[in-house]
């Protein structure tokens, strides 16, 4: 039994965060329906597509965030698609929406309306702002690079002489699905506790704002010593011998913290300073001319030997170290593969890909096979009649009216 089985999730989003965070469920082992609307989640339609061919079934990042999951098309503007999706909602544990504050209730589908006989009832909204505030009165409007830019790290990543630089991917959404999915697990607790649900509030920028990986960090040293965060240059601008660091054929990121730094200066064959009182000096307050001289004996020893050769020397003189991976390096990894962390799943259309599998092992829940993302509305017919009733003749009569 898997640790999420049983429970049963009706997914109304698109995009990343919300359907990031339904995957998390569905990959534990929940049965998560996802209603799209007839034209499909339009994440369905983002580059990059299988062989570069546009199509709704084709989409990877599509594909990624919707493994597991199955598939039902309901048009919730038109009075028999809302009555289906109502019936859908009442034989849910848990709902995960990212409609815009306000719209779901407008359309019949909000909170305090499907919970009225339900308290049970999980209710998970991811919104760029939250449910109010006064970003939301405006209407402001978000992407991942200003969720990035306005919550997290962005004033503090790239160089001092360019613009700030957003992190790869879209990290902000990823982590707000992560977020969600941790708080619906949360509340399941709770639930089984004492049968309350609740209405939990994702808001993507505080997210950003307080993630203790991150902005956390820099708002506490902020609060203390009045510094903000900003980018810097140097050898890392904060450590002598930190930061990505170029070598044969690729990076390699090495640490000398401390006492360490004798030992990198041994290390690059800078012996005679391993017992310079400078070493332990903040870089920042150290002479342009010494730190240019550790940095250029610092890059030439780089340079002669390969990432893996540089790791593994760093690592035998006891130095936090490792390197930078390619996604290429990370597909081959030897220690991925020997964790089963890559899963190959065959698609009707998109074809045969190696996806990445849960991010963590559960000794009492071994993992199952993932199911591929679903084809648009794949599972009209099970879920409608098996859930709702609803009979194979009626079918094309609901494809008729635009509700399905």
């Amino acid at each position: 039994m898997q640790a999420l089985e049983g429970i049963r999730v009706v997914d109304l989003t698109t995009g990343v965060a919300g359907p990031h965070c339904t995957k998390l469920l569905a990959d534990f082992g929940a049965d998560v329906i996802k209603v799209e609307p007839p034209g499909g989640d339009p994440t369905r339609n983002v580059r990059p597509f299988a062989g570069d061919v546009p199509h709704p079934e084709r989409g990877l990042l599509f594909l990624h965030l919707n493994t597991n999951k199955r598939s039902v098309t309901i048009d919730a503007e038109t009075e028999d698609g809302l009555e289906l999706l109502l019936g859908l909602i009442e034989q849910a544990d848990v709902v995960v929406e990212d409609f815009d504050p306000g719209d779901a209730e407008e359309l019949g589908f909000g909170y305090e309306q499907v919970s009225a006989n339900r308290p049970e009832l999980i209710y998970c909204s991811i919104t760029p702002w939250g449910q109010n505030g006064p970003y939301v009165d405006l209407g402001f409007r978000a992407s991942d690079i200003v969720l990035q830019g306005m919550g997290g790290p962005v004033a503090a990543t790239g160089s001092p002489d360019r613009e700030p630089l957003k992190l790869g991917g879209s990290l902000a959404l990823m982590q707000a699905g992560l977020v969600g999915a941790w708080s619906v697990a949360m509340t399941l607790l709770r639930v089984e506790a004492d049968g309350e649900g609740d209405h939990i509030d994702v808001s993507v920028h505080e997210t950003q704002m307080g993630s203790r990986d991150r902005r956390t960090t820099s708002l506490t040293t902020y609060a203390y010593q009045g510094t903000p965060s900003s980018r810097r240059g140097g050898v890392a601008g904060l450590v002598l011998g930190g930061g990505a660091q170029p070598c044969l054929d690729g990076y390699v990121n090495i640490t000398a913290i401390g006492p360490k730094i004798h030992q990198f200066v041994e290390m690059i064959g800078m012996g005679h300073l391993s017992g310079d009182e400078r070493l332990m000096q903040p870089p920042l307050t150290l002479d342009p001319a010494f730190v240019e001289e550790i940095s250029t004996a610092y890059l030439a020893w780089s340079m002669s030997r390969t990432k893996r050769e540089a790791l593994i020397e760093a690592q035998s003189y006891g130095m936090l170290s490792g390197v930078i991976n390619t996604p290429e390096d990370l597909v081959n990894d030897p220690v991925f593969r020997g964790r089963e962390v890559f899963e190959e799943i065959e698609h009707p259309v998109a074809g045969t890909f190696e996806y990445p599998s849960r991010p963590l092992l559960m000794g009492e829940t071994p993992r199952q096979p993932a199911s591929r993302a679903p084809l648009l509305g794949e599972h009209n017919a099970e879920v409608l009649t098996e859930l709702l009733g609803v009979s194979a003749e009626d079918l094309p009569l609901l494809k008729g009216v635009g509700a399905i």
